[in-house]
């Protein structure tokens, strides 16, 4: 089983607070992440913070339904594949890093495994793109 691994680490001109906020609202990733077409929270845990969510999102190979769980911390937030269509893995994790009142470090970590038949080269370049797209449209999406 094919497993992928990219980082990505930018600067955010946005405090802290609206950076974590931005990042713990799951379902405005149909904002900001160009790959995810539909996001649904389906479970919160007492303190309103996501619990599971599930996603339907595309890349250039392949287009795939799947079901995440969150975990959080005063930096940031980390995930795990419940189930998925074609992911049969999955772990993330966003860290974050105040830089000074209205400026904030963010470094996206994904890992995801799968059995596509796709060549290791292809693979690559897809999830480096998809890092680099979410980080990208995070940033852009809280400096507009």
């Amino acid at each position: 089983m094919p497993t992928d691994h990219a980082v990505q680490t930018v600067t955010i001109a946005a405090p802290f607070d609206t950076v974590l906020a931005t990042i713990r609202n799951v379902e405005s990733q149909t904002e900001w992440v160009k790959e995810v077409l539909e996001a649904e929270l389906l479970e919160e845990y007492e303190d309103g913070l996501p619990a599971t969510a599930t996603f339907h999102s595309t890349t250039t190979i392949g287009t795939d339904r799947y079901t995440l769980s969150y975990d959080h911390s005063d930096d940031g937030m980390s995930w795990e594949l419940v189930k998925g269509k074609l992911q049969t893995a999955q772990s993330g994790r966003y860290t974050l890093r105040a830089l000074g009142p209205d400026r904030t470090e963010v470094t996206f970590d994904l890992t995801i495994s799968h059995n596509l038949p796709v060549p290791g080269f292809i693979r690559s370049r897809v999830i480096k793109g998809v890092v680099n797209s979410t980080v990208t449209g995070l940033k852009t999406y809280l400096e507009s």
